[in-house]
């Protein structure tokens, strides 16, 4: 279907109670338009991201708009009063981004095409985008982005009333809506931008020089959008830092990344404790260490019987991540259960909805994190933070995000541990299996810190976006 075709739909009627009652919205209270092309189905951090902002919003007294991928699944979202709009073509514009996750190296015109480098590397550079798939040149995908942009414009019609809350940016995201922006006469608008991904790692050796780079991109799309307020965010104090030093120009934010509320996990009561690797392996969530880690566990906690491990892997390649000597200790499930299986390794297969999800995260003890250090030093992980907030200990690699949380709760051995090495793994495990008791106290209290710190609504009011003027709470 044509996206210019497409109309708003509503999202049911229900909405989240705030710290004073039900959030009630007036029919002519502005807007939070929260825009996001990755969104194409409910599973995942991208959606679950903006649903929480928007839930925040909905708090804050503002209607809210969620403009996703075209290949949004409407049905499939919890029913809210909400306005969607199923516009973009494109997806994860982070791919031509000059951090971390992106594949640019130079600076680009609002056009895509590569202006940093000397002649001769700009046109090894426009060599390279030209090898991608068609639809996944620089070039074809910003503009994509843009006509798409200014068709939500068109549908959703924002006053500067409004706020405009881009999801998940990145240097070369803001290019895209600079090139969108400055096609077409608007009234002065609130744009907030969401960084998400980090810049550079901690050891790369032309930090400096990216950093430089990424700085002068963002200034160069920040130029093309006046008369229109750009703010900048980002969701570690990492990420901040990095882009301070990047010397972008913006009194950059950082906000609390927002978690869902739960209910706090009382654990099992006794042995096997389910020890969870949660989400779909990925390079830089430590995919190469499972089969390692699972080779240390075997002998001496895994044979024991101390522990199950809980974990997601694809359907078609379990079996070549887990060792040969454990196949016959797997118990393979679309979808996780409580059962008493006595086998060592449920492995589930498929993506989970939201629903299963949260459900699975509610069977942990422990949770066990394999994330590459270097990358994470600047990147946040929602996973984290539904355990914590949970009540649940975690097991977690020095040196980044994911330690300094830890470190904020007491430090190693408070509401989990910092381990240096993954060999160091067996070890912590049967620690806490010794310890439980009082670390899943210190836990439980430390998650209602963590609940209420990152709520949807904090992250909003960490941005500067203040509560509607027209907001009411009904007692």
């Amino acid at each position: 279907m044509n996206p210019s075709k497409r109309r708003d739909r509503s999202i049911g009627s229900d909405r989240p109670e705030s710290h004073s009652g039900i959030a009630v919205v007036e029919s002519g209270a502005p807007r939070l338009i929260l825009l996001d092309d990755n969104i194409r189905d409910r599973g995942g951090h991208y959606f679950e991201l903006a649903y929480l902002l928007l839930c925040g919003a909905e708090e804050l007294g503002y209607r809210c708009v969620l403009v996703t991928n075209r290949d949004f699944d409407l049905p499939s979202i919890e029913s809210k009063d909400w306005k969607v709009h199923r516009i973009f073509r494109t997806r994860r514009l982070v791919r031509w981004s000059m951090g971390v996750d992106g594949d640019s190296r130079l600076e680009r015109n609002l056009d895509g095409r590569p202006i940093g480098g000397s002649a001769i590397q700009n046109l090894m550079c426009r060599i390279t985008d030209a090898i991608a798939p068609p639809s996944k040149r620089p070039t074809r995908m910003l503009r994509q982005w843009s006509d798409d942009f200014l068709e939500m414009i068109r549908q959703t019609n924002p006053t500067p009333g409004d706020q405009l809350l881009v999801n998940t940016g990145d240097d070369f995201a803001l290019l895209s809506l600079a090139h969108a922006m400055q096609r077409e006469s608007l009234p002065p608008l609130r744009v907030d931008v969401l960084f998400h991904f980090a810049l550079v790692n901690r050891d790369q050796h032309d930090r400096t020089r990216r950093l430089r780079q990424i700085g002068q991109q963002i200034r160069s799309a920040a130029k093309q959008l006046n008369p229109h307020q750009l703010y900048v965010h980002a969701t570690t104090d990492s990420l901040a830092d990095q882009l301070r030093e990047s010397g972008s120009g913006f009194p950059i934010q950082s906000i609390p990344y927002p978690t869902r509320q739960c209910h706090i996990t009382h654990g099992s009561k006794g042995e096997p404790f389910t020890a969870i690797i949660a989400g779909m392996p990925r390079a830089e969530k430590g995919k190469d260490a499972i089969g390692e880690l699972l080779e240390r566990l075997e002998p001496t906690v895994l044979r024991s019987g101390r522990f199950r491990i809980s974990m997601q892997l694809p359907a078609d390649r379990w079996r070549r991540m887990v060792p040969d000597s454990l196949h016959d200790h797997c118990e393979p499930v679309a979808e996780p259960t409580a059962s008493d299986s006595c086998r060592a390794l449920h492995i589930v297969t498929s993506h989970l909805s939201t629903e299963s999800y949260h459900r699975w995260l509610d069977t942990a003890d422990v949770g066990l994190f394999l994330y590459d250090p270097s990358r994470y030093e600047a990147r946040c992980s929602g996973v984290l933070l539904e355990l914590m907030a949970r009540g649940v200990p975690v097991i977690v690699p020095h040196h980044c995000w994911l330690a300094r949380q830890v470190e904020l709760a007491g430090g190693h051995g408070s509401i989990g541990f910092i381990y240096q090495d993954r060999a160091e793994i067996p070890r912590l495990m049967n620690e806490f299996a010794d310890g439980r008791n009082a670390m899943r106290s210190r836990c439980r209290t430390h998650a209602a810190v963590v609940a209420e710190r990152h709520r949807g609504q904090n992250a909003l009011l960490s941005m500067g976006i203040s509560p509607s003027v027209r907001n009411q709470y009904a007692a």
